[in-house]
This record gives C-alpha cells, sequence and structure tokens, in this order.
C-alpha cells in the first residue's frame, strides 16, 4: 500500500488531494524566541519580515531565503530556538506552569522542552529524557545556548525505573517516535523510506510509550501525545488504546486549522494544507483525580562562601560537580547529562 492509498482510508478525497499538492510546495520556517536574552521589539527592529505564529506567543515565521536565521549570531548568543511551527503549537497547548514537575519522554532534540522552559519563566523542574544517549547531546547544546536553568537532561529508558515515578509528574509530553510523514517537505528520503509496516511497527512502540507516560502522570495531571506523522494508526488508535484501558480523559482542543476525525475525534492534525507549517498530530489527555501540591524543598549551600543563585534554591551534588536547581525534584534511578545549572 502506497502512502497515498493508505491516507484515502480514513480522509476524504478532497482532504487527500489537498493534503498531497501541499506536500509539493517549499517547506516553512519559523523561530521562538527567547524572552529572557531579546524583547519582541528588538527582534522585529532587526527582522523586520518576521511574521507572527497564528497560536504561539513569541513564535514567528521567517523566509529563509531572506533570513537565514541559523547563521545568525543572535541564534549563537540563544535569542531564538529555530523550530518547525507545527511543532510550536505542542508545548504550547499543554501549558506548563512554574513551579510544575514536567517530563518530556523522548524529548530529543529538545524543542519541547525548551519551549516548556520558557512559559516556565526558567522555573519549576523538567526532565527531558531521551533513550539515544547521543541525541541527547543535541538537548544538551540546545539548553546551554538558551540559558535554561530548569532543564535536567537524561538518558534513560524509562519502562526500566517508571515504579519509582508512578503518579508523579503534574505534566508529560510525549513526541513520540513515528513514521515521519511530517517530516517529508524536510526530507523526502522519508517519502521513500515509508510503508504501512513502518507505521504498524511505531503504532505498537507508541502504545507502549503512551501507556507508561500515563501510569507517571499525577492524578489530576495533564499529558499531550504529538507525533510527525498523517496516519491515525499512530495517533487517534493510539489514543483509543489509552482511552478504553485507563482513567484517562480526552480534552477538546478546536482552532479554525485544526483537522478533527469525525468517525474518532480524539485529538487533532495540524495539515500543511490547512496550517503554515509541515504537519503535526497532538492530543491532550487528564488523568482523572485532584492534583495535589507537594512542599518546595529548599537546603543551604555547601559552600563557604556566598553564591548568587537568581532564585534557584536547591543544590546537588552529582559526581564531583555541584549543582543548582529551581525544585528539588526525585533524581533515583537516572542517568543523568545535566542536573540544572552547573555551580
Amino acid at each position: 500500500m502506497d502512502f497515498i492509498t493508505h491516507l484515502r482510508k480514513y480522509l476524504s478525497k478532497e482532504e487527500v488531494n489537498n493534503l498531497e499538492a501541499s506536500l509539493a510546495l517549499p517547506r516553512t520556517h519559523a523561530l521562538l524566541l527567547n524572552t529572557k536574552k531579546m524583547a519582541v521589539k528588538t527582534l522585529l527592529r532587526l527582522y523586520p519580515l518576521l511574521t507572527p505564529h497564528p497560536i504561539v506567543k513569541n513564535g514567528f515565521y521567517y523566509d529563509k531565503n531572506i533570513y537565514d536565521l541559523g547563521r545568525s549570531i543572535y541564534h549563537e548568543l540563544g535569542c531564538f530556538y529555530l523550530q518547525e511551527p507545527s511543532a510550536m503549537v505542542v508545548s504550547y497547548l499543554l501549558n506548563p506552569l512554574p513551579d510544575e514537575t514536567v517530563l518530556d519522554l523522548c524529548a530529543a532534540p529538545g524543542g519541547k522542552s525548551v519551549q516548556a522552559s520558557f512559559l516556565m519563566r526558567n522555573q519549576g523542574a523538567i526532565i527531558a529524557n531521551d533513550i539515544s544517549r547521543s541525541r541527547c547531546r543535541a538537548i544538551l547544546e540546545n539548553v546551554e545556548r538558551l540559558g535554561l536553568g530548569n532543564i535536567i537532561i537524561t538518558n534513560n529508558d524509562f519502562a526500566l525505573i517508571a515504579n519509582r515515578y508512578l503518579n508523579y509528574f503534574d505534566k508529560i509530553i510525549v513526541d513520540a517516535p513515528c513514521s515521519g510523514s511530517g517530516m517529508f517537505r524536510k526530507d523526502e528520503r522519508l517519502k521513500d523510506d515509508w510503508s504501512y509496516q513502518k507505521v504498524l511497527k511505531y503504532a505498537a512502540v507508541q502504545k507502549e510509550l503512551l501507556a507508561l507516560a500515563f501510569s507517571m502522570l499525577k492524578p489530576g495531571g495533564t499529558l499531550v501525545y504529538a507525533t510527525c506523522s498523517f496516519s491515525y494508526e499512530e495517533n487517534e488508535e493510539v489514543v483509543a488504546t489509552l482511552l478504553n484501558n485507563s482513567e484517562a480523559e480526552f480534552i477538546t482542543l478546536c482552532h479554525p486549522a485544526f483537522y478533527q476525525d469525525q468517525n474518532l475525534p480524539l485529538g487533532v492534525h495540524l495539515f500543511p494544507h490547512r496550517f503554515k507549517g509541515e504537519g503535526h498530530y497532538l492530543c491532550l489527555i487528564k488523568k482523572k483525580g485532584l492534583a495535589r501540591h507537594i512542599k518546595r524543598t529548599t537546603n543551604q549551600s555547601p559552600l563557604p562562601f556566598k553564591v548568587v543563585t537568581n532564585g534557584y534554591t536547591f543544590f546537588s551534588r552529582y559526581g564531583d560537580f555541584l549543582f543548582l536547581q529551581d525544585k528539588a525534584i526525585k533524581l533515583r534511578g537516572l542517568n543523568i547529562i545535566r542536573n540544572g545549572v552547573k555551580v
């Protein structure tokens, strides 16, 4: 079964034709502003042809033929993060708050953790995890460049340690590995490599990841499940499996640019012919129950001299190094690559 035939299984002829036509158009580019380092008015003075993202505050589209922002000195200084515009919507709609504890289960290269940190005003704690150690380096580079202190980078298979974090996190991001049809305009090799067998393979993995993440979500907490796939089997079907086997509740999302399947309206698609981006699926899921507030823990600096902490209140030692964090959280069992701000 080829890709277009696959889409026709669950999308109308008009929808498929419009989607197929959009895949022949140039890809889109966007940035997310780090307002701790640069003001919006400064950004627009430097790059007056930027256009605002229709959903995400401090997100902007740019034309790469006019602005090659990946080579900009302001990019190197961490004034903004270059991110695909539909991917920006994921953390924005999850809306993590300052003082919350967040897990980004499949975090590399780190864009959704970065945006979560911006939304949390560099407070609380985010575990940005990836099972690939080499991919964790990309998270580390981005976090250091942007100057984010509330992100703890870990390299773990959470399936082996999830029992230590049951009902623990306020918010969880599951940006699941997928067949990648939303990346076709970025890399045509992915289109040539696509197969229905790959869709089914990833769907099985995604169901396991989503169930795993949900077990670590605290009662009253919210989880966002996202892929860059257009396939029903990797999206609505994965969410339906969780809803049928857990105390999960689906949260309705509405926007004129969102597409929602009428037969199984679980989550939304940001198709490139409807939304100016490469394509994404996302769904917000809540665990039933009332969230309990955990009292914040602080401690004193073990150093014999005064340390300017920028408001961070918790010191921890990892190996030969001392780190500062805004919030003390469980770290037992984690293979930590970066533990807050190195002192």
